[in-house]
């Protein structure tokens, strides 16, 4: 599994940069590299979420497309995926072509009868947010999963600093080093675990509900 695999890159990383030093002059994880290594597990853990989240998103619209109903028989969530384009394409329209373009195209996409489908399947429900827990919460409430908090229960308060430490880190305010100072060894370990659990827990709760055909179209 990629989340896996992105956090035991993470654990290999401490692992390596944590030994004890052979003349037990300096305590493991107190050196420069170490601290770096903290702080670059935090960019790890960062990015195997967003992937996580960005790769559902596709299986999932993917799977609404292969159950080969109309717009109409989506979900509503389903649905908006389905008008995202006509909708984008009114921002670019002129006024008087709201009325003879943009909106007779989104009401056509959104009555379309028959097997007519118009997913995107590349489409995410972005809030700007960039990863934050605002954006974990409009995912949940597009697809209806739930309170992500209830699931991500370990970790749903580290979130929000997550993504600011790993911004930082990507646009040079602050140094993987810096970033690796605010967190101990065990500290680390401990999150980098704590993710995997929690993240592993969504993604079997979403794999689950995602099983039933049910959870894309709505009932005739």
């Amino acid at each position: 599994m990629e989340l896996d695999s992105r956090l035991d890159t993470a654990v290999r990383l401490i692992d390596e940069t944590h030994r004890s030093s052979s003349t037990g002059s300096m305590t493991a994880g107190s050196g420069p590299i170490a601290k770096e290594a903290r702080g670059l597990a935090v960019v790890l853990l960062f990015a195997a979420y967003e992937n996580l989240l960005s790769t559902l998103t596709r299986t999932l619209l993917e799977a609404a497309i292969k159950c080969r109903v109309g717009n109409r028989r989506l979900r509503p969530g389903f649905r908006m995926f389905a008008i995202e384009s006509a909708v984008k394409s009114m921002k670019d329209m002129s006024d008087k072509k709201i009325y003879s373009h943009s909106l007779p195209r989104l009401l056509d996409q959104i009555d379309s009868g028959g097997r007519a489908c118009t997913i995107n399947p590349a489409a995410f429900p972005s809030d700007g947010s960039f990863m934050k827990t605002s954006q974990i919460k409009v995912w949940c409430d597009t697809f209806e999963i739930g309170p992500p908090q209830r699931i991500l229960r370990r970790t749903w308060g580290s979130v929000d600093t997550i993504v600011m430490q790993r911004n930082h880190i990507a646009h040079g305010a602050q140094t993987p080093d810096e970033v690796g100072r605010e967190y101990s060894e065990a500290e680390i370990r401990t999150l980098i675990e704590d993710w995997r659990q929690d993240w592993t827990d969504f993604l079997v709760h979403v794999e689950q509900l995602g099983s039933s055909r049910d959870f894309y179209r709505l009932p005739r």
